[in-house]
């Protein structure tokens, strides 16, 4: 008697076991399909494959399908089937669940936050991984006993309370080393920094002063009766931000030194960001100017804007979005910022600032003929408008918060004479050493881009500067390619400034 009330107790026990394995196989089906679909649904560049898919992602779809019919056999196979599942998953290590839930997950997600491959982007393959993952764990925490089942579950959780109370400390301790940005952190306009130059370059005296304002750019602090101010952030790259000058030999201090002798109450504020494009001056127009609102934004554009013609579509691709998840958890998360810094240095192999701005810079006899050019150099990029749409972008972006937008066109050592046509492009910004093109053909290129500026702001009746015109091509006046000597930036501080005076200042004046 008290045998046949134990089975009658066990009986439905057992059958809400399997109900629960059955559940948990059909969920992990579901995401083996989800991950399916989104390789099928792809497109590999060097489609070999029917001429859709590269041989790596069509070995994955085999695996994943011939997986999802492992998976199919025991869903629909007979208890004893499920039974022997469950057997061979009782020998799995205890430690297994966690590894997966407290390790591989993390990974997963920083590899997801990191490398924006447009696999790993895309919502079906992430969610699949992530409930695969999850489904995963709970199948085999089932096939334990219940002593095993306990022992792990508990585990795991303080494993996932280490982890999550050891990331809580790194963000807290984070934010107090480094104290967070007013604006966006993408910009890495960090407050009130100061570095001591000791550098070894041509034209710049060594022990010079680097140093933020409140804001994170370079300059005085910003006055506190703002509206009372003639006020100008210069915006551009490397060779805008000045980095190895001292603050005070800028060519932005130098504009507002000389801008102060007509009108003292003048603030610039230097808000060059090494390796941004125009695409990042938008949305720092966008981002920072927006709530800065200065009367002019200077822009000196065009160098970093080059690399399209020689890198194609892969110049044109933003690492980090403008909105969406990704760009959420990197503004408020200070651990993702520095994972992300690190990323971009030992693997993008960035040059980080303590070295030079353009290690790769040399001066070497080209002696193999060089690519040819076509009559109109817009042909060698995949969109030849991009450029003159971005500036038109920066120029919606600045009239859009009432700031007046000047450009100015960006200078270069190289021109176009048969000296420079005889010697290698190479330089880290213009795609490394193995150039396909001589360094007058940089010129050219970076002279198309500048004579579009010009087209784009006449059309637009936007102020302009041809200072790339007014520049000599000469040693003295840049240390490597592009970047500035302490002479040069003088002279462009003083050119840039004799323009603002003349026509903007005066004619606001008058």
């Amino acid at each position: 008697m008290r045998i046949n009330i134990l089975l009658n107790i066990q009986e439905p026990t057992i059958r809400s076991d399997y109900l629960k394995t059955r559940i948990i196989l059909a969920v992990i089906l579901a995401a083996l399909m989800m991950m399916l679909f989104t390789f099928l649904t792809s497109t590999s560049w060097n489609g070999v494959v029917l001429g859709r898919w590269s041989v790596p992602v069509s070995l994955i779809s085999v695996i994943l399908l011939v997986a999802c019919g492992f998976v199919i056999r025991f869903l629909v196979g007979s208890k004893g089937v499920i039974e022997s599942g469950n057997v061979r998953l009782s020998s799995c290590p205890d430690f297994l669940p966690s590894l997966l839930l407290v390790v591989f997950l993390p990974l997963f997600f920083v590899l997801w936050f990191l490398f924006p491959i447009p696999l790993l982007q895309r919502t079906s393959f992430t969610f699949g991984v992530v409930l695969l993952t999850v489904s995963s764990v709970l199948l085999i925490i089932g096939s334990y006993t219940e002593k095993r089942r306990r022992s792990t579950i508990l585990g795991t959780v303080i494993m996932m309370v280490a982890l999550l109370t050891a990331l809580l400390i790194s963000e807290f301790v984070l934010r107090k080393l480094m104290p967070p940005s007013i604006f966006n952190p993408r910009f890495g306009l960090r407050p009130y920094r100061r570095v001591e130059l000791e550098v070894n370059l041509p034209g710049i005296t060594p022990g010079g002063i680097w140093t933020t304002n409140a804001w994170g750019m370079r300059g005085e602090d910003p006055p506190a009766d703002w509206d009372e101010w003639f006020t100008i952030v210069t915006v551009g790259g490397s060779t805008t931000a000045d980095y190895y000058i001292d603050d005070s030999l800028t060519w932005s201090w130098i504009i507002q030194d000389r801008l102060r002798e007509v009108h003292p109450r003048t603030w610039v504020g230097n808000c060059g960001i090494p390796r941004h494009s125009t695409a990042e001056h938008a949305l720092l127009v966008r981002e920072v100017l927006s709530e800065v609102k200065p009367d002019i934004a200077l822009f000196l554009v065009g160098i970093n804007d080059v690399g399209q013609f020689l890198r194609g579509e892969d110049a044109l691709n933003v690492s980090l979005p403008e909105t969406g998840l990704r760009q959420a958890i990197f503004k408020h998360c200070m651990l993702m910022q520095v994972l992300y810094k690190l990323k971009i240095v030992y693997v993008d192999k960035a040059p980080v600032l303590s070295e030079a701005v353009d290690p790769m810079f040399i001066e070497e006899p080209l002696l193999s003929p060089e690519r040819e050019l076509p009559d109109d150099l817009h042909e060698l990029i995949p969109q030849p408008d991009d450029y003159r749409n971005r500036i038109e972008a920066i120029i919606l972006e600045c009239r859009k918060f009432d700031i007046t937008p000047v450009f100015m066109t960006q200078p270069l050592l190289y021109e176009d004479n048969d000296y420079w046509r005889g010697r290698k492009g190479g330089s880290y910004w213009f795609g490394g050493t193995d150039s396909e093109f001589s360094a007058a053909s940089y010129w050219l290129i970076l002279n198309t881009l500048n004579n579009d500026l010009i087209e784009v702001c006449e059309k637009e009746g936007v102020a302009y500067l041809d200072l790339a015109s007014l520049i000599p091509h000469s040693r003295g006046v840049f240390y490597d390619s592009m970047h500035l000597t302490e002479y040069g930036a003088a002279l462009v501080g003083e050119v840039a400034a004799d323009y603002l005076i003349e026509e903007l200042i005066i004619e606001q004046e008058q």
